[in-house]
């Protein structure tokens, strides 16, 4: 009897043992909880303090602060484009926090304009905005003629500058008008192509292209002007100058098609020829219709009596 009462106390004592084992746990459980739901909820008190603290802080400091609101605009350009343009196109006002704007937004707000290349935009602190523009420098032009919802057509001139990329000619002086009416006229130019801000990659073209930009440092330069060129030709271009020339040329090695085309020049002023067309496409031969000097027009010109006279052959 005595044994079986000292196991049931035994058994007893070890079940309260375990009750309370277990008890201790989860209140250790619950309080280490307690302590990290503390920790939390501190840590996430403090972090919305601080910024809140610190956007009150910003706030008070340097985006609503009247002393960094934008007074001058230096407003800079390498071409023609006026002051009060670029202001429209950037966006930006007077009296706007120099930290509140978004600087990027006024560089894109720019160079989507197809007339600007690149735009850099600053701050100098306090109370400036420092923006600097440059310019796409045409150097052809296109003219197409575009049908209007009324059924009739208008008249709409685009120019091009040296890598190719459409624009509608920029508000300038008349001086800056009249110098610019003088640039060569591409022809034969896919009308679907012209899309301002968009730059063209035909073969064609930018032979054009690549001509006129290397005509000012050719052996031709001041010599003749280019007048009109044609690209519609898949091989060719043709090049009419204001004196009175038809020039035939390769879309490849410019450089040495331009000083055959000196050669030719230099030939006929010592024989008081003058040439009305050259075929400088042809790598063999050197195709040139002749005419008297006196006859040559001054520009634009009208063809007078000619006759066909074969240069020297040469290495050129």
């Amino acid at each position: 009897m005595w044994g079986n009462t000292r196991n049931r106390r035994h058994r007893r004592q070890a079940l309260l043992d375990v009750k309370l084992s277990a008890e201790q746990v989860r209140r250790e459980r619950l309080t280490i909880a307690s302590k990290i739901a503390g920790i939390l909820l501190g840590g996430t008190l403090l972090f919305f303090g601080v910024w809140r603290g610190g956007k009150w802080m910003l706030d008070r400091l340097f985006y609503e602060n009247r002393a960094f609101a934008i007074r001058t605009v230096d407003l800079r350009t390498d071409g023609i484009l006026g002051d009060a343009q670029l202001r429209a196109w950037s966006g930006v006002k007077v009296g706007e926090n120099l930290f509140g704007m978004d600087l990027l937004r006024v560089k894109r707000n720019l160079e989507a304009v197809p007339a600007i290349r690149t735009a850099s935009v600053d701050r100098v602190l306090p109370d400036t905005l420092r923006v600097r523009i440059a310019e796409r420098r045409p150097v052809a032009q296109v003219l197409v003629y575009r049908r209007r919802a009324a059924g009739d057509y208008v008249r709409v001139i685009y120019q091009m500058d040296a890598d190719g990329y459409v624009m509608e000619p920029a508000p300038a002086t008349e001086a800056v008008k009249q110098g610019q009416a003088w640039l060569p006229l591409l022809t034969g130019v896919d009308p679907g192509l012209l899309l301002p801000g968009r730059a063209i990659h035909q073969p064609q073209v930018r032979a054009a292209l690549d001509l006129i930009k290397q005509f000012d440092r050719s052996p031709m330069a001041g010599l003749v002007q280019l007048q009109q060129v044609e690209v519609s030709a898949p091989q060719t271009l043709m090049v009419r100058t204001w004196q009175g020339c038809e020039v035939t040329l390769g879309l490849s090695q410019m450089d040495r098609q331009l000083r055959r085309w000196r050669f030719i020049h230099d030939y006929g002023r010592q024989h008081h020829r003058v040439a009305a067309a050259v075929d400088l496409s042809v790598k063999n031969n050197l195709p040139v219709r002749w005419q008297e000097q006196g006859n040559a027009p001054a520009a634009p010109p009208a063809k007078g009596r000619a006759r066909t006279v074969a240069p020297p052959r040469n290495n050129v």
